[in-house]
């Protein structure tokens, strides 16, 4: 015998009755489970849960989306403090193009489908000031660059 069992958990307040559905036509948000080698002893272990609450799986992607904001965030502020001292400032502005980038190409692919007209207006004015802030530090660091080479160039 296979290992195929498949539950759905649902919590009613007044209701005392168990409701099976088929869990492959239901249409929702797939959340895996970060730590797949989890075992514990008397427990359910959950490798996967569909979210079909539209409510619930839109504070999810908020939650994941503004994480994944900070993170950017802050890979912006490493940049833009360690642009004095770092020997090779382009290379991590590189970096900071490939992760906002991926951040888009992410958030188009996964969350699309569950997000309204409106989140994903945001969302875009979002990506487009983060592009903005790293091709202007781009642009900024270009400029200081030619100034130096210039200024070496001059001096003889």
């Amino acid at each position: 015998m296979t290992n195929n069992l498949h539950y759905l958990i649902v919590k009613e307040k007044n209701k005392k009755t168990i409701t099976y559905f088929e869990y492959n036509k239901l249409s929702g948000f797939n959340m895996a489970s970060k730590s797949k080698n989890l075992k514990l002893k008397d427990a359910i272990n959950v490798n996967k849960m569909i979210i079909i609450n539209p409510s619930f799986i839109e504070k999810l992607i908020n939650k994941k989306i503004n994480s994944k904001i900070k993170k950017l965030l802050d890979l912006l502020n490493t940049i833009y403090n360690n642009d004095e001292t770092s020997e090779d400032p382009g290379s991590a502005i590189i970096e900071a193009l490939n992760e906002v980038e991926k951040f888009k190409r992410e958030m188009i692919n996964k969350y699309m489908e569950y997000m309204t007209k409106e989140q994903l207006r945001l969302l875009d004015k979002k990506i487009k000031i983060l592009e903005q802030e790293v091709t202007m530090r781009a642009y900024y660091l270009n400029e200081a660059s030619e100034e130096v080479y210039e200024e070496n160039t001059k001096s003889r």
